[in-house]
């Protein structure tokens, strides 16, 4: 294979540009970073052993087809597998609707989803490429080279405002329960959803003009207009550190840490409130003789209470562990990048360019396993749509869900009666009064006991 000076040059630095590689020298080439290829006794050698070819290939290509199936199934259970209820659904509806409901959190978990889907449509092509071609044999055209350039920023910032949204989300539906109410709506948060893709793509629209396909003697290779050093290079580079990666992590830490103390003390509250209520409300059943086992009644209140804490606390820890999981993954690309940009010597070195970018290929698809480990409802969903048969699990934890739904019901009851208000006396002449009452939220818990387990017989029918 005969070269030429020009030749050489040109193979081991595609992008200087022809008029310059006539005025440099052999000293300064030899000292250039982003030369890639190496040249021996006049051959041209592959610039990555077959080792690390096989390995990585093997890295991006599984990482990726489980973070799409992942993600997918994701965006699956949301949208077609009923059960997944939103915390505050009233118990008609749980007992008397048999229809699927989507919480606002959910919402943002789907365009979480969404956003690492596209990172991998986007990013594997590129990067397989990467590893078995020249940077002089870009296969994917003009366009390719536009789009694969602009939708992986796309995805890496709608990922990252998708993950403060249902952070916020979560701090007014705890800390805030009152305003959530009317703040934290599924239409909201599709509005939201919809304004953060829409200033993403804005946002990130620069990347489709900067993006160029160069071609030098019938080679073609993607790369930039402008230089790495340039100024408006430096402004998006910082701008995406702090925007999307700096800020929020600073806004997590002061978010949870609020959302772990209101939660202590919502627990040390509902404990107590709890236990009294249990107490006076078995006293009630008793005095009424509407129940024999008042312990029983006490026991299975509390635990009701306990149920309905846990499950809050553990979507919040399942939530701060998606969190921790981005900042870790994303800390060792994003300070190269902020080292590089002041820098006067670029550090970059290959093995930990691999490894930058395993650890971003990680974090995409690790985020449906969380959901599997961290939240029993999610993995009971991905259960039913795999296998549709087995939903005994489901309509027990359904069914229990239910009966403390129904508990809570009338111990709202008998709080607003107050007939332990006073003395004894008082709480046996009041409870002649309680026909007018307790009788019909008697006889409802009935019927909707009885509707209940019509719902779970018929369900169960149809299964088999």
């Amino acid at each position: 294979m005969n070269l030429t000076g020009t030749d050489v040059i040109r193979r081991l630095c595609p992008e200087m540009e022809t008029t310059y590689i006539r005025e440099i020298n052999l000293n300064e080439l030899l000292t250039r970073r982003d030369c890639k290829l190496q040249l021996e006794l006049g051959q041209v050698e592959e610039f990555w052993p077959i080792d690390v070819r096989i390995i990585m290939t093997l890295i991006f290509a599984s990482l990726s087809a489980v973070g799409i199936i992942g993600n997918l199934l994701v965006i699956t259970v949301v949208f077609k597998v009923k059960g997944m209820l939103r915390a505050t659904t009233s118990m008609e509806e749980i007992v008397l609707n048999n229809c699927l409901q989507i919480t606002p959190t959910n919402c943002y978990l789907v365009s979480l989803a969404a956003s690492d889907c596209l990172f991998f449509v986007a990013t594997a092509p590129t990067e397989l490429s990467y590893l078995h071609l020249e940077e002089t044999e870009y296969i994917f055209g003009y366009f390719g080279c536009a789009f694969f350039t602009f939708l992986p920023y796309l995805a890496i910032n709608t990922s990252s405002l998708s993950t403060v949204a249902f952070t916020i989300e979560r701090y007014i539906g705890i800390c805030h329960p009152i305003r959530a109410r009317y703040m934290c709506t599924v239409k909201r948060a599709k509005t939201i959803i919809s304004a953060i893709w829409l200033f993403c793509i804005i946002y990130n629209s620069p990347w489709l003009y900067l993006a160029s396909l160069r071609v030098v003697n019938g080679e073609y290779s993607c790369s930039f207009k402008l230089e790495r050093d340039h100024f408006i290079y430096k402004v998006m580079f910082l701008g995406d550190l702090l925007g999307f990666y700096v800020i929020p992590l600073l806004l997590y830490v002061v978010i949870y840490s609020k959302i772990a103390y209101t939660l202590t003390r919502s627990e040390m509250k509902e404990q107590a409130k709890m236990s009294a209520s249990a107490e006076t409300y078995a006293q009630f059943l008793q005095s009424s003789n509407l129940s024999q086992n008042t312990n029983a009644m006490r026991n299975f209140t509390l635990n009701c209470s306990k149920s309905s804490f846990k499950g809050k606390s553990q979507v919040v820890k399942m939530l701060a562990l998606v969190v921790a999981i981005f900042a870790i993954c994303w800390l060792p690309y994003r300070a190269m990048v902020m080292y590089n940009s002041f820098a006067q010597q670029k550090w970059d070195p290959d093995w930990y360019i691999f490894f930058s970018k395993t650890m971003i290929f990680f974090n995409c698809a690790i985020n449906p396993i969380l959901y599997n480990v961290m939240s029993a409802r999610f993995r009971n969903a991905f259960r039913r749509l795999l296998n549709g048969k087995k939903k005994i699990i489901y309509q027990i934890e359904r069914h229990l869900f239910t009966l403390c739904s129904m508990m809570r019901h009338l111990v709202a009851i008998k709080n607003s009666t107050n007939v332990w208000e006073g003395s004894q006396h008082q709480v046996r002449s009041k409870s002649k009064q309680l026909p007018d009452v307790a009788p019909k939220s008697v006889g409802w818990f009935k019927n909707a006991s009885r509707t209940h387990r019509h719902w779970v017989r018929s369900n169960a029918a149809s299964n088999q």
